[in-house]
């Protein structure tokens, strides 16, 4: 056999009785079964199985439930980065027609994402200050459907701080 073919076999060499306390990353698009019959492709891994790498890994659905746990959510959708959170966010709120408002400082692919993509599908990207404040509302027109915003970072650094050096925005 060709060592090519060697590196593909699936077939694992490590004993598969190692538990621990954290589940292990699991990387891979890939899933294999032993029967096609087996094969749920439904997104709803935690009744049916896995189906596909990219819907869903143990490692990315263990992440999730315990982000649900901590926040007190039904469900957390896990992505495998920024700009696929980003455009996520776009396509829940917005549709050809809308209008979005996005800060200055954005993210530089949140901005590509709007002069392009955004721009071909019919949405409207508007960028403002972010320390506007309370004059964003003149911004805001019937068909805006997002409002991009950054935390406040008071005078300590910090997002989450209940200090008394918030503005009145």
């Amino acid at each position: 056999m060709d060592w090519r073919t060697k590196l593909l076999n699936p077939n694992q060499k490590a004993r598969q009785d190692y538990k621990s306390l954290v589940t292990p990353v699991y990387r891979g698009s890939t899933v294999v079964f032993d029967e096609q019959s087996l094969i749920k492709d439904d997104w709803k891994q935690s009744e049916n199985g896995y189906s596909y790498g990219l819907y869903g890994t143990p490692t990315a659905l263990e992440l999730g439930a315990r982000i649900c746990e901590i926040e007190g959510a039904k469900h957390t959708f896990i992505v495998p980065g920024g700009q696929s959170a980003i455009a996520l966010v776009y396509f829940a709120f917005c549709k050809s027609g809308s209008h979005a408002l996005v800060p200055h400082s954005a993210y530089g692919p949140n901005k590509a994402m709007a002069e392009g993509l955004l721009r071909d599908l019919g949405i409207e990207v508007e960028s403002y200050d972010p320390l506007i404040g309370k004059d964003i509302k003149k911004l805001i027109r019937k068909n805006t459907s997002l409002i991009w915003r950054k935390p406040w970072i008071c005078n300590h650094g910090n997002s989450r701080c209940s200090c008394n050096s918030k503005s009145s925005t």
